[in-house]
Order: structure tokens, then sequence, then C-alpha cells
């Protein structure tokens, strides 16, 4: 190995691209980087095609690129606190009827373990293979997330909920690059990559949607806490059937999976699902639409001026499309936000999502929050969470009627 010069930097090895010519990119600036891959979860053999998305390459593969980068290379299992961070959330979140985005948490433990590597190895900074810049108010002092260079690769979303303690310790050396210029850079290490990227984030994102999910929430969890239910029809209230479990359930959900075969409308998906007694609402995914969004635990510049409503864009999913929005400030970290236009579409409680500042290259991030609910205004101008169920249709005609009956029409 070349003798060490420049600055010590760790970088999180994931056997990958990006972070192969993160670690390329700091040994050209002078710098001496060394290579460590964060495991968790591994030894799950049970899911291991469930969980395989969230893990890096195989450890010895890794070992092999960081020998051909001439840099150190280190493995260290971080298993305890990804269980505690993303693995406890994902079953809570699937026992309650809410969702959870693992994707978050699971950079969160990456990072949190490599800056705890640090000063055993003299590292000034950690670095990894996202796209995202993280840049310094020079006024308040104040680290900040922005939309890196590479849109449709930007990862702000992922690191919008990292604390400044975080923020302080991360160096982003993609965040001014484009993939095709990573690419590029990409050829010139000698080295056959074979994580698949695109594959493995279209995993990722689908994760808390997959059908082998309440396989993996019925290893770590007793029955008793498992509830099973009865699945109504929310529009008629008619019951459908029994299930086995809510956690086999997720809002917008299309095969329903039925303890007996029963023949369902193909345009029925789960709407609503009520841990505290185990009900599963069902709903035609056309009646299904928000406007509003209550959003609870946001987090954000302490220097934000939440005094007055702001204008601002929210993004729903990481790299999903930005919609513009008004944004009221209340009480403990909560929001009532205003879409521009209405999105048919369905948003499940415990979503994150972030707001920017624009649209486009060098947004920055005002804060990251969960939603509570999703609600719309109904045709009598009140704030409600689902539609009108058939009864509430029909009693609404009723009204309309004997209106119409007393103006004399």
């Amino acid at each position: 190995m070349n003798k060490k010069t420049g600055q010590i930097y760790i970088v999180g090895m994931d056997g990958g691209i990006d972070s192969a010519v993160a670690a390329y990119l700091l040994k050209k600036q002078g710098h001496s980087p060394i290579g460590v891959a964060v495991t968790f979860h591994e030894d799950d053999e049970d899911h291991k095609d469930l969980v395989g998305c969230f893990l890096p390459d195989d450890l010895d593969r890794i070992k092999q690129l960081c020998q051909i980068l001439e840099i150190p290379f280190y493995a260290t299992n971080a298993s305890e606190l990804y269980f505690e961070e993303v693995v406890e959330k994902v079953i809570g979140a699937r026992l309650s009827g809410n969702s959870y985005i693992p994707s978050v948490g699971r950079v969160s433990v990456i990072l949190k373990t490599l800056i705890s590597k640090m000063g055993g190895l003299s590292a000034v900074k950690v670095s990894t293979g996202h796209y995202a810049k993280v840049l310094r108010n020079q006024t308040t002092g104040q680290l900040n997330v922005y939309v890196a260079n590479d849109i449709s690769e930007d990862d702000s979303f992922y690191v919008s909920s990292l604390s400044g303690d975080i923020l302080e310790n991360v160096y982003f050396p993609l965040s001014e690059l484009k993939e095709a210029e990573v690419l590029k850079i990409s050829k010139l290490i000698p080295f056959d990559f074979q994580l698949d990227k695109k594959s493995r984030r279209l995993e990722r994102n689908g994760f808390m949607n997959h059908e082998d999910l309440g396989k993996f929430v019925e290893k770590y969890t007793a029955p008793s806490i498992r509830k099973e239910g009865q699945v109504y029809n929310f529009y008629d209230g008619s019951n459908i059937g029994e299930h086995l479990g809510i956690h086999q359930f997720f809002k917008g959900q299309k095969k329903i999976p039925l303890k007996n075969k029963v023949q369902l409308d193909k345009e029925l998906v789960v709407s609503r699902v009520v841990a505290a007694n185990g009900m599963i609402f069902l709903d035609k995914e056309s009646r299904l639409y928000f406007s509003h969004l209550y959003i609870s635990n946001f987090v954000c510049d302490k220097n934000l001026n939440r005094s007055v409503p702001l204008v601002a864009n929210i993004m729903l999913g990481a790299r999903k499309q930005m919609h513009a929005c008004e944004v009221f400030f209340k009480n403990n970290g909560t929001l009532f936000i205003k879409l521009a236009e209405k999105l048919t579409d369905t948003i499940a409680r415990g979503s994150y999502v972030v707001l920017y500042n624009k649209i486009g290259v060098g947004a920055r991030v005002i804060g990251g929050g969960v939603v509570r609910y999703p609600a719309f205004y109904d045709d009598n101008e009140e704030l409600v969470t689902y539609p009108k169920t058939k009864e509430q249709e029909e009693s609404d005609d009723d009204k309309n009627k004997q209106k119409k009956k007393d103006l004399g029409f």
C-alpha cells in the first residue's frame, strides 16, 4: 500500500460503484481513505431474499475492491443498532397499520456506525457514495442538506433526517457529479461490480409492501399481538371475510390475504387498518385522494421562522415529484400542509416526507416529518380523512331533496 498522505477519511463501502468512486476520488485528492463495510442482519437465512437489498456485497469482494484501490479495509457489525432503528420500527409499523421508510433509518445506522470509528482510525470525516450536498449557512453556522447536481440520483431525502452532529462529520464526494460522470470514473477501477443499484433501489422502496414482510414480522413477534379480525367494504359496510393478522396488510394493498377465498372487486384496495380491533377496510382506489396532510415529528433548522405560514415544496418519497404546498406550523413539531393540488394517491400513516424551499438542483431541505394522516375537504367544506360511505351519501341526498322542497323547487 502507498504511504499515507493527506487526511484520513472513513468510506462506507458496500461493493457498489458509487462508494468505490467516492474512495477513488478522495485518494486522487491526496487523502487517505479507509474502506469500512457495515454489516447487519446478514444472518437471517429465513428472509435473506427479503432483506438482501439492504446488505452490502460479499465482504471478500469488498476487501478485494479495497486492495485494488490500495486502501485499508475493515468490516464492522451494526446488527444491534440496525435492529433498534430499522427492524423494530418496521415491525411496529406493520402491527399498527402504519408505514415506515427503512432506507432512511438504514442511512442513519451506517453513518452513526462509521462516525463511531473515527477516533480509533484518526479520521477527520466519514464519506459514502450518496448524492447529496451538505453546506454551512455562513450567517447562522447551521449545516443544511441540499439537492445534489444529479436530480435523478439525489439522496437528500434519505439524509434529511440526520442531526447536525452527524452532518458535521460527513462529506459526500459525489455531490457535484452526475451519474454518467461517476460511471465513467468507475471504468478506471479494474473491478467487476456486480451490485445492481437500480433493482436494489426498487426492492428497498417496495419493502413495506412486500408480500413476505408478514412472515418476517411473524418471526419476531408473538401470535398474541398479531390481531386477527374482519375485513369490511368501507363504502357499504358489508363484511367481506376474516383475516389472520393485521401485520399482513398495508394501505393501498391490492392483493388481499383473506382466511377463506372470496371473489373481490378488482378495484378494491386496503384503505384503513384499525390495529385496536383488527378491522381492515377496503375501498375503491378511485375514491382515495388527499389535498392536505397532518405531519408530526417534524425536524428542521432551529432558525426557521415558524410563526408564519411557509410556501414550500413537498416530496412524498425519495426522488419522487415535488408538489407545491403551503405549510402551517402547529405546536410540538406538528404541521398542517395544504397541497396546491389534489393527489389521487394513497399515503399511509407513518410515511416520511421532506419539505424543500424550491424545486431542482440546489434546493435546500427545510425539514422532514412523519405523516399523521392525509385529509381533504368534502362537498360540505369539512376536512375529512375518509370518503363518504353509502349511508352518508344517501343521507346527503335526502337532505338536498328536503332543502329543494323547502325552497319550492
